[in-house]
């Protein structure tokens, strides 16, 4: 049986306009399937960890957040596979992952059968799909989800534009704590957050491995230079710019932290890779 988790509310109408088209082709070629609709915050979570006891096919349909919490919820790791069907705003895992937007062809990938394995993040008691980080994500996020109207690129203007440095102590693998005066620390199993902002173009979801980037206080006359840069993905060669490849990682930090899009309070910044550790559906 198939179970589809579905956000409607994705994407400012996205995500239910994408269900009915959904629904429409598995009616059209008489597939069984039982759906169910989130209804509130974490609702995902928990409906994954009743659907997913004794594994079987789960499908996430939604943003970048739904896909976040249908994972948390994800009761038997070792024998659920799990499917993507992305109607976010974002839907930056996706093209990390290399699915279609398209949703009919996203689900015609998943009853193809295809499966391969990927990582993910295990940071504290909580699992990581994409990118978590601490600094300018997370302000983006604040921006993007505010009532400012704002879009994802039009928060990342703003707040580069009044930025101001945090301060991290980040310790790599088993090695020394660095202290940081940066605007940003991200930690990525995927490529960009915030509609395709390419944060680590190098990342893969099958290496067994974060990376890490840490982002220093530009000089003001290169702010632009570096807002162009980072959309594009080629500020990995600024000075300004570090990456790690690492297993593990260590980040203390009085700020607010976003892991997938979800913005976490007070969430010890513990991470720690786990190889092959989600069954996916895939082209």
């Amino acid at each position: 049986m198939i179970n589809i988790i579905a956000n409607i509310r994705s994407g400012r109408g996205l995500g239910l306009r994408s269900l009915k088209k959904v629904t429409a082709y598995l009616a059209d070629h008489s597939i069984d399937y039982t759906l169910y609709v989130t209804n509130y915050k974490g609702h995902a979570t928990q409906i994954a960890h009743d659907v997913s006891k004794n594994g079987g096919t789960v499908i996430a349909m939604g943003g970048d957040g739904t896909f976040h919490d249908v994972l948390n919820g994800i009761a038997d790791m070792e024998n659920t596979t799990v499917g993507f069907i992305p109607a976010g705003k974002g839907n930056d895992f996706t093209r990390s992952a290399g699915f279609s937007l398209n949703p009919i062809k996203a689900l015609k990938d998943i009853l193809d059968g295809k499966t391969r394995k990927i990582d993910y993040i295990k940071i504290s008691d909580k699992r990581c799909l994409n990118i978590a980080g601490t600094g300018l994500d997370v302000k983006v996020l604040e921006l993007a989800y505010s009532k400012s109207g704002l879009t994802y690129i039009g928060s990342l203007i703003y707040w580069i534009n009044h930025m101001v440095p945090c301060n991290a102590t980040v310790t790599i693998d088993d090695g020394q704590p660095v202290k940081y005066s940066c605007i940003m620390v991200g930690v990525c199993n995927g490529k960009a957050f915030g509609g395709n902002i390419r944060i680590c173009p190098v990342a893969e979801i099958n290496d067994g491995y974060i990376d890490v980037i840490i982002m220093q206080m530009p000089q003001k006359g290169n702010i632009m230079k570096l807002l162009t840069k980072f959309v594009k993905g080629k500020h990995m060669d600024m000075p300004i710019t570090t990456h790690f490849r690492c297993k593990k990682v260590h980040i203390e930090s009085d700020a607010d932290i976003e892991l997938d899009g979800e913005i976490y309070k007070n969430l010890s910044f513990d991470c720690e890779i786990v190889p092959n550790g989600l069954t996916i559906y895939t082209p």
